[in-house]
């Protein structure tokens, strides 16, 4: 059975989506960046401080309960 949603619900489903892409697309072009600047220490650099973004993200998709 399909639950239908609201024009609402999808805008705002539509803007999380695109707020995800965009993240998604920082991520690589600092990945990339790090590399062109560093080489592959600029990309393990890079890795290493976007552990803390992941686990933000977690969190606040989690609702704020840590």
């Amino acid at each position: 059975m399909a639950t239908q949603q609201t024009s609402e619900e999808k805008a705002a489903e539509a803007r999380a989506e695109k707020i995800t892409f965009m993240i998604f697309g920082a991520i690589v072009l600092a990945l990339v960046l790090g590399f062109l600047t560093m080489g592959i220490t600029g990309v393990g650099l890079v890795g290493l401080a976007t552990v803390p973004v992941i686990y933000v993200l977690l969190v606040l998709m989690a609702g704020g309960k840590a």
